[in-house]
């Protein structure tokens, strides 16, 4: 079906680089709405819409530790610590903003797609979008329709980004689900992790930053005397993100990624305190991997997934910003992709810059035709459940 992606990460003999990088900024302003399959992560075509950024633990002012000045050659390969090996079976929960774009419909199927294969293990979903759109239970609609109507859901507590969804409620409304009273998705979080074995969990967040920033700020509770960011640095073994735009969001054509943006605090603090290995499949991965008209042919219409790209775009191809992302998180590098490691500096506004060398976090580059990868995603895309 195209690529087998397999798992790999890069790095250098260079010591880690320590930097903190925190300035206040918003993001540009747009009106939300419907994205056409050639927008960008909405939009494309104009800037995100400005939110107030939440954060339990905001950054304030601008705190920058002395550092080498970065180097503009990428140090880009494969290895074994950032991404799955091959043969790992990753243990996901997924973070995600389901309401404004159909690629997390998207990537919730392929997830489930690999589950059903046995490659990965889903533990949670996780929702960061604070709109009124009913995403839990569409989610559930999903899970259901793959066998998995169980799975624990979580919501975001408090303000958060939101936006208008073009089909939550319909699913909601039009497939089998049944959850009513969802818990907050820190309560939640810390509960998993909190009974999880030590470096077992993956987490991949295809939306705002909003949840991890309050879980990494999050107290002692019933479930573990530990701190958010204590249970993270114990339990999870890795974070892949779709967020930003590599290596330098200057080239984006609203100088930050619609992810980073819509929560810039949350994403400061998260980007900058994440106490394990990160991955960051950038803006410019997904928008040339095209993928989703084929669920209009080829799959019924009982099929959640196949109507949520219906009502958002037609059934056209939509580009694959999350799907890219839990690709890489549940399958590794798979001879598709290479990771240039470092650190990632986010700015103002949600920006972000590369700083190339030795360091915890990783971005993804292609290195084969997108349209391989895009047949990849769409074999899972297609496959029926249980298959």
């Amino acid at each position: 079906m195209g690529v087998a992606l397999v798992a790999a990460a890069c790095g250098d003999d260079d010591g880690p680089v320590a930097v903190t990088v925190a300035s206040d900024g918003s993001s540009p302003t747009s009106p939300p709405g419907t994205q056409p399959a050639t927008t960008a992560r909405p939009p494309a075509t104009q800037p995100p819409a400005t939110v107030q950024p939440t954060s339990t633990t905001p950054t304030t002012g601008a705190a920058t530790t002395s550092t080498p000045p970065p180097s503009d050659a990428p140090v880009c390969g494969t290895g074994a610590e950032l991404l799955p090996s091959a043969g790992e079976r990753a243990r996901v929960i997924l973070d995600t903003d389901f309401a404004s774009d159909v690629d997390d419909v998207g990537a919730l199927a392929v997830l489930h797609a690999l589950a059903d294969a046995g490659e990965v293990e889903i533990v949670a979903v996780m929702v960061s979008d604070g709109g009124d759109a009913p995403s839990h239970r569409a989610i559930d609609a999903v899970n259901t329709f793959y066998g998995r109507p169980d799975l624990p859901i979580g919501v975001v507590g408090g303000a958060a980004p939101q936006f208008p969804s073009t089909y939550a409620t319909e699913l909601a409304s039009a497939f089998p689900n049944d959850i009513e009273d969802p818990p907050a998705a820190v309560d939640l979080y810390r509960e998993l992790l909190a009974a999880e074995p030590d470096a077992s969990l993956t987490i991949v967040s295809v939306g705002y930053l909003t949840n991890l920033d309050a879980l990494l700020s999050s107290p002692p509770d019933e479930h573990s005397s530990m701190s958010g960011a204590q249970l993270v640095a114990a339990k999870v073994r890795r974070w892949v993100a779709m967020g930003g735009y590599y290596p330098d969001s200057a080239d984006h054509p609203f100088d930050a990624e619609f992810n980073f943006a819509e929560d810039v605090t949350a994403t400061l603090n998260a980007v900058a305190k994440w106490p394990t290995p990160a991955v960051f499949s950038g803006f410019e991965i997904g928008d040339v991997v095209l993928t989703g008209a084929v669920l209009q042919g080829q799959t019924s219409p009982e099929n959640p997934v196949r109507e949520a790209y219906r009502l958002f775009n037609g059934g056209e191809v939509h580009r694959s910003w999350d799907l890219t992302a839990v690709l890489a998180a549940v399958r590794g590098t798979a001879d598709a992709f290479e990771v240039c490691t470092g650190r990632n500096l986010i700015g103002r506004g949600g920006s972000n810059r590369w700083q190339h060398g030795a360091g915890p976090h990783g971005y993804l580059r292609l290195v084969v035709p997108a349209d391989d990868v895009a047949t990849a995603l769409d074999g899972l895309l297609i496959a029926p459940p249980g298959q």
